[in-house]
């Protein structure tokens, strides 16, 4: 069975939007938008990492979706957190790939690590 097939992680998708806090001030407010997105997380490559610090953008990970099964359209700015981990990802950037042969197609999601 491809690793497509039965992807290893899952992520809660999270959008923001502005709120207000106690003091009557706005704040950003990350909503649950869908939850349990089979993915695959992975760090970013060296070669992709001095591609985006030339462009003055961190990102730190690759986070890929197939298309077929991703419910909402994703943006830059949502969060993608890992439902066994919690570790949060912001989407910097977005690819979408074309199927190839039997390889279907992926959404991949630059993302960067919130530490």
């Amino acid at each position: 069975m491809p690793l497509y097939d039965n992807p290893p992680h899952r992520v809660t998708v999270l959008r923001p939007t502005i709120g207000r806090d106690a003091g009557g001030g706005t704040t950003t407010v990350y909503a649950p938008i869908v939850s349990a997105v089979p993915c695959s997380i992975n760090t970013v490559s060296a070669s992709e990492a001095a591609r985006f610090a030339a462009a003055q953008i961190r990102v730190t990970h690759t986070v890929a979706f197939l298309t077929a099964t991703l419910t909402v359209g994703l943006l830059p700015g949502d969060v993608l957190q890992a439902d066994d981990t919690t570790h949060r990802y912001r989407v910097q950037g977005l690819r979408a790939g074309r199927p190839h042969g039997h390889v279907p197609a992926f959404v991949y999601c630059d993302c960067e690590h919130i530490l």
